[in-house]
């Protein structure tokens, strides 16, 4: 699930890359919402979870 990469992406961070003092938060985007996710997320802390939407008009040149 994404929840799980995105920690082991966190966990990189904090342990490779981040200083003492920076905290390492993370963000999931996606085009629907998920109750599976949402669950997920609820039990989990510094991550922060996103829709996008996507639109566009075409114009006769």
């Amino acid at each position: 699930m994404v929840v799980g990469q995105i920690q082991r992406y966190m966990g990189y961070v904090k342990d490779e890359l981040a200083e003492p003092h920076q905290q390492v938060r993370g963000a999931i985007i996606a085009l629907e919402d998920d109750v599976k996710l949402r669950r997920a997320l609820s039990v989990t802390a510094n991550i922060s979870f996103y829709r996008y939407q996507v639109s566009f008009k075409l114009i006769q040149g």
